[in-house]
């Protein structure tokens, strides 16, 4: 086996110093990235500021060239036989291309760029699952996406691969060998504290080894996620006649590599339905959303785990979906959950029906074992809850289509007076997603800031305070210096205390292979921290524009791909494409 790694390059953050001046309304706090990680993204903060995320993109990860498809390579201009080093350029788009969520071949090297994160002074990787001598390094992806005041992380890792050997009976009646990269399971919640972690096993396994995730625990360690609980009708039947009949199944893919196959088609799947419109004049065109629909070959519940003190769950509760599924509906019909407050009241998401659409998710709130609607309005078409503070008002996005174009409307949600309110935005059909609320009604996330006509439009991240005389959406690139160096696209979780953590693009300047200086933009985590002042009006100028007009590429920076539902928008966790949202 023929290998190489990307020839050692030097790197220069452009500017480190955090600042303030007297008009600021926050000072910034940078939080490092993980040593050979590219970039960072926060998730959530606790009461003594300990810090949660993913760092995200690999710098130093070897390549197996025989596992990498050829055209790649032609593409990139790399010939493994005569080239002794990628330029990094070149691994750029190895790594992009073998990710594990871009890359549909199990033929192919796996990589996972993802990697769960604890901050507290300095950032260290957290691992529930680690590869084995026989298992291929750096092909899991793991997330951290909450940590309560006792300093208990909860998240999700997927399983490292290993490369396996499939001999087969060909068409001419000669044995062959296929090579498969396979993992255990798809993925597991995992609960973290102080270095000891555990993961929760869910009540369905077939084939796969099935998913589970945790996105939240509270201060009495209950903990909000889900399960798979069972294979859908669908893929009973589907798996039955193309994986497992002899007379159709290939016989050069192990069975788990086919189902494996329609598992992933189905997590790829839009949410067509939600579309437009289909043009007629085009008879095989189908019509997209942008939505990802993030099926799966399992049923899938909202779970609520009790942990003790070692990780250990002592109780759980599975939590329904907002209606039952129909009977002539096979597919996958699941309810997940988001978040927890400390009164044990999740939110989260289920699939229900619309009447003129068939199958949406739709925001729920999970109550005394039940689940609750927060509209039934038919204007809207998705949406999500996707967090609750202790006074029990949730919060996240709806989406409906003005003008013919699918947007997302943030909105809070009154839990015990049953009022639904959407929050104005920057402009009229912004679309806008609300990651967070603490218990004073402030609340914060992303939002579109760029009222062209284009599919992928600047975002920033946003502060809102529910309680105030006049409430009003705040761009938090108001709230620093016009020449700062961050340009912040999102806001992923406040503190009581009104400390907001937040995912910004910044400019890096490295040393290329040449030894050229060469710049790009990077994901960085910052901390914001309340002070005495007045908020600038930098998006009022001409020239502090430029510096949100680097948001167009946040699509290709933050486009990871997420777990299961990760893309239609948890709380204060989701990574999405502008025009997904």
């Amino acid at each position: 086996m023929k290998s190489f790694t990307l020839k050692s390059l030097t790197v220069a953050i452009v500017s480190t110093v955090s600042f303030a001046s007297a008009a600021d309304t926050y000072n910034i706090e940078t939080i490092e990235t993980l040593n050979n990680y590219r970039s960072s993204i926060p998730q959530s903060i606790n009461a003594s500021g300990q810090i949660v995320g993913v760092a995200r993109f690999p710098e130093n990860v070897e390549i197996d060239f025989s596992k990498v498809p050829s055209r790649l390579l032609a593409q990139i201009g790399f010939d493994p036989e005569e080239d002794e080093e990628l330029t990094i350029a070149q691994y750029q788009a190895i790594v992009e291309n073998l990710g594990n969520y871009a890359n549909s071949s199990l033929q192919t090297q796996r990589i996972g760029l993802n990697q769960a994160f604890i901050y507290n002074g300095t950032s260290s990787e957290v691992n529930a699952v680690s590869a084995t001598a026989d298992q291929l390094a750096n092909s899991v992806d793991s997330f951290l996406y909450s940590i309560n005041n006792s300093n208990t992380a909860v998240g999700v890792t997927s399983a490292p691969f290993e490369l396996i050997e499939h001999e087969y009976t060909n068409s001419d009646d000669e044995t062959e060998t296929a090579e498969y990269f396979v993992s255990d399971f798809l993925s597991r919640g995992m609960w973290y504290n102080n270095g000891e972690s555990s993961v929760v096993e869910p009540e369905a396994q077939d084939y796969l080894g099935g998913e589970s995730a945790i996105f939240d625990i509270n201060d009495s360690g209950l903990a909000a996620g889900y399960e798979s609980v069972a294979l859908s009708p669908a893929a009973v039947t589907r798996i039955e006649e193309s994986c497992e009949d002899p007379e159709v199944a290939s016989e050069s893919q192990p069975l788990e590599v086919c189902v494996w196959g329609i598992w992933r088609g189905l997590q790829n799947a839009d949410a067509s339905n939600i579309a437009a419109f289909n043009n007629s004049r085009y008879r095989y065109s189908r019509p997209r959303s942008g939505y990802n629909a993030g099926r799966s070959i399992y049923d899938i519940r909202g779970k609520l785990w009790q942990f003790d003190a070692s990780g250990e769950v002592i109780s759980q509760v599975e939590l329904p979906t907002l209606v039952e599924r129909r009977s002539d509906d096979e597919n996958d019909f699941s309810s997940y959950a988001y978040a927890i407050n400390n009164n044990d009241i999740a939110v989260g998401q289920s699939w229900t029906y619309h009447p003129d659409r068939g199958a949406i998710r739709m925001p729920a709130i999970f109550q005394n074992q039940e689940a609750q609607p927060v509209t039934e309005d038919p204007i809207y078409l998705w949406g999500s809850a996707t967090d609750i503070n202790d006074s029990n008002i949730a919060v996240g996005h709806l989406t409906k289509r003005p003008a013919g174009t699918l947007r997302s409307y943030g909105f809070y949600y009154d839990v015990d007076a049953g009022e639904l309110t959407i929050l104005d935005s920057f402009f009229n059909g912004a679309s806008t997603v609300v990651r967070s609320i603490n218990d004073n009604g402030e609340m914060v996330g992303t939002a579109e800031v760029d009222p062209t006509l284009s599919q992928v439009r600047a975002r920033a991240g946003f502060y809102y305070d529910m309680s105030a005389e006049a409430p009003q959406i705040i761009n938090l690139n108001n709230t620093i210096s016009c020449d700062s160096e961050y340009n912040i696209v999102d806001a992923n979780d406040i503190t009581e205390n009104g400390e907001i953590i937040a995912t910004a693009l910044k400019t890096e300047e490295y040393t290329d292979e040449e030894g050229e200086t060469q710049t790009r933009e990077i994901l960085v985590n910052i901390k914001l921290d309340p002070i005495e002042g007045e908020l600038n009006n930098c998006t009022d100028n001409e020239e502090p524009v430029e510096r949100q007009g680097a948001a167009v590429g946040l699509g290709s920076l933050l486009g990871f791909g997420a777990l299961g539902l990760l893309i239609t928008g948890i709380r204060r966790r989701t990574f999405l494409k502008t025009k997904k949202s």
